[in-house]
């Protein structure tokens, strides 16, 4: 059936290539050298533990691609990817501590490859001996893998296509304040050696930088050339060849107090260093298990914490984030700070 909302497949429009996005290195490795990634890391992993249980991986890849539209676009692409992560369990008679942790590049400068095993085992033992917690209202610092799930759902509900359909918690609320003014968020596919970085986007379109958020304000919507005519706004860059749209990486503005000062600063509170507090795309809602924290005393880290919950509300947490760090974790392309979110309910 014609559908009155598709105007055009997209044209032709030329851009320099983005920098870093293929490695000879990574591209030329051996298969040995990618066994001897994971050896190491074994060998390492038990240096510091003998019975460790270490599962994960190492792989590399390099893809070429071609893209070519009857609109007159003609595209090629070539890219490196080296990968590892590694989920360490470390048992002590009835007790368990796990954790996990990775590390991904474009080139193999960018990785650091062989210290993985033995720092996800080191941090395996510092969640035995888990406590339960007495459900309460206090501030959530988020560790830096945990505020970029945060970081990515906010992204990921940008996307025009589901905020058309009615499918986002953000459908409706364009060019509204949401958020304290700690949160600012640039989307930005253009970034040198960034993991989701390319001149054009799955369709063929330009990409182009996107700040999604702005002092709190819901600034911009994230499209593809089919939600881009529908709105008559322009196309953002950020389609798939599944007529989907996917943000790329994600670079939220840094703050002014270091994660260390943030767990100071906080007398009494629940640090959740991995975790998923993505809110229901629809409603935005949160319900998010903690499986890898910590419960903050006198602003420090004192015990891991079990069989806890988070729950509430997007915008309530939008609202509530008081501080984001000025150091933080980087990810090529990528900013992972640590936020603080001023309180939250926490269920023990």
């Amino acid at each position: 059936q014609p559908d009155p909302d598709f105007v055009a497949l997209p044209a032709p429009e030329p851009a320099d290539e983005i920098a870093g996005l293929f490695d000879e290195a990574v591209a030329l490795m051996p298969v040995s050298e990618v066994v001897d990634i994971a050896a190491a890391n074994i060998e390492a992993a038990r240096s510091v533990n003998p019975d460790v249980i270490l599962m994960g991986d190492v792989g590399k890849s390099m893809s070429e691609a071609a893209l070519v539209n009857s609109a007159g676009v003609e595209l090629t692409r070539r890219g490196t990817h080296l990968d590892v992560s590694f989920h360490a369990i470390v048992r002590r008679g009835d007790d368990a501590g796990s954790f996990f942790d990775f590390d991904t590049g474009r080139a193999l400068e960018d990785v650091e490859p062989n210290g993985l095993g033995k720092s996800v085992t080191e941090m395996a033992m510092r969640f035995l001996g888990a406590r339960k917690v007495t459900s309460a209202r206090m501030p959530i610092v988020l560790g830096p893998l945990a505020s970029f799930s945060l970081l990515g759902s906010l992204a990921g509900a940008a996307s025009a296509e589901s905020i058309q359909r009615q499918r986002s918690f953000l459908a409706g609320h364009l060019g509204k304040k949401l958020g304290s003014d700690c949160v600012t968020l640039l989307d930005d596919g253009l970034a040198p050696k960034g993991l989701q970085s390319g001149s054009h986007d799955g369709e063929g379109a330009l990409r182009r930088r996107v700040t999604i958020f702005e002092e709190g304000v819901f600034r911009a919507m994230l499209h593809n050339s089919y939600t881009a005519a529908k709105a008559n706004e322009a196309n953002t860059g950020h389609g798939s060849q599944g007529s989907s749209i996917s943000p790329t990486n994600l670079r939220p503005t840094l703050g002014g107090m270091s994660a260390q000062e943030i767990i100071a600063d906080t007398d009494n509170g629940l640090y959740m260093n991995i975790g998923s507090l993505n809110p229901d795309p629809v409603s935005g809602d949160i319900s998010a298990s903690v499986d890898f924290g910590f419960r903050i005393e006198n602003g420090k880290l004192a015990y891991p914490v079990v069989n806890t919950m988070l729950s509430g509300h997007i915008f309530e947490v939008l609202r509530d984030i008081d501080a984001v760090s000025s150091d933080c974790r980087r990810e090529p392309g990528n900013i992972l700070p640590t936020i603080r979110i001023s309180r939250m309910q926490v269920a023990g």
